[in-house]
């Protein structure tokens, strides 16, 4: 059995998120991250999105744990494939924490599952992941040495919108106040680097340039970022159906990985589209792309609408 975590050294979005990590077991690890104010949406909300990194990393190390164990071998894979549902709400501070198991796998592929619970032992998230295997070696100078747990950087949280001001304004008028920059667009957003583009109701389109942190061993970006990228622009989606005092959660989140973006690298493009919205639920569509079009993921969700006035 493997007993400790020597053979997965932290990559860099791992180290700058403080996550956690302990081999448990053959197929099977520990997780954990804690959560506060650095990583808190527009609303002081914390969202799948604010534990983005721990949801690639929940599943992915699972697999390459049971591999290793059975194999002796570690090779080089990437997430293909992660949904994200959640069960009771988020905390705002503490941490969250669980246990991923590796469900199955072969040469080429991996299967896992993961649940999070808050400091309470509340079911927060359940995650299934699917991994690949890819030919493209790790690098040395990516490992996670070059970068510190950001609230170790001295810099303070971006700021959250006043919730009295947000009681007034409809969920349009909110985003498009981020957009406008005249509505603060939250820690979260701050961290990734989010400006918003274009806003309509039901549509929201963003841009976010990859930096040195969101870099996995191969100089992309970590699929637990890209995960927050999707959420967060598809959350902004959901609250443009929103009236005034009207509030949204996303219950559901799966994410296709096609290719991905260079990191640090040129600027992606987000772009949110709700496909369908009832009075309480509604689907939407994200797209994740390159400035040639090259797209690089697609994520479906599901949010829970609130509607308000």
């Amino acid at each position: 059995m493997i007993t400790d975590a020597a053979p997965f050294p932290l990559d860099r979005p791992t180290t700058f998120t403080g996550i956690g990590l302990s081999i448990t077991g053959d197929n099977e690890i520990a997780v954990s991250q804690p959560v506060g104010p650095r990583y808190l949406d527009h609303r002081g909300q914390t969202t799948i999105g604010s534990v983005g990194v721990l949801t690639d990393v929940s599943v992915g190390a699972a697999v390459a744990v049971a591999r290793l164990h059975a194999t002796g071998e570690r090779p080089q894979s990437v997430m293909s494939q992660i949904t994200a549902s959640t069960a009771h709400p988020f905390p705002v501070t503490g941490a969250v924490s669980g246990r991923g198991r590796s469900v199955y796998f072969d040469d080429t592929t991996g299967l896992a599952e993961a649940t999070l619970f808050d400091d309470d032992g509340n079911p927060v998230m359940h995650l299934t992941g699917r991994s690949i295997v890819v030919g493209r070696a790790p690098s040395d100078a990516l490992r996670a040495p070059d970068v510190t747990h950001a609230a170790a950087t001295g810099t303070e949280p971006g700021p959250c919108a006043d919730p009295g001001v947000l009681a007034e304004l409809g969920g349009l008028e909110i985003v498009a106040g981020i957009a406008a920059e005249t509505v603060p667009r939250g820690p979260l957003a701050e961290l990734l680097g989010l400006t918003l583009t274009a806003v309509e109701h039901g549509t929201v389109q963003g841009e976010i340039v990859p930096l040195a942190w969101m870099a996995n061993p191969i100089a992309s970006v970590h699929g637990g970022v890209l995960m927050s990228m999707a959420e967060i622009v598809s959350g902004l989606a959901a609250q443009t159906l929103t009236g005034v005092g009207g509030r949204y959660r996303l219950l559901q989140i799966s994410a296709d990985y096609l290719r991905s973006p260079a990191a640090p690298g040129p600027a992606v493009q987000i772009k949110s589209e709700v496909t369908r919205a009832g009075r309480r639920l509604a689907s939407i569509e994200t797209v994740i792309c390159g400035a040639d079009g090259t797209v690089y993921v697609r994520a479906r969700a599901n949010a829970q609408l609130f509607p308000g006035v």
